[in-house]
């Protein structure tokens, strides 16, 4: 049976390019952007699921998950 990790997802509002910066701090360098918060989620998503596959790819051990403190959503 495959063991399922939850990697926590950050998002912070980036100024800069008046938009969303999305980054798990457990996969350095595994990072994106959106113009709006769901499509920084949802290009967090996409960078997620290649950044992993290119680790199993390369033989690559998979970083362990830290633990979520806490859930926070905003619109």
């Amino acid at each position: 049976m495959a063991k399922t990790v939850t990697y926590p997802l950050r998002i912070e509002r980036y100024a800069e390019e008046d938009g969303y910066l999305a980054f798990f701090p457990d996969l350095p360098g595994c990072q994106t952007w959106g113009r709006t918060f769901e499509a920084a989620i949802g290009n967090a998503e996409e960078t997620l699921s290649l950044y992993l596959e290119t680790l199993i790819a390369n033989g690559d051990p998979l970083p362990e998950a830290s633990e979520i403190e806490r859930s926070t959503s905003c619109l």
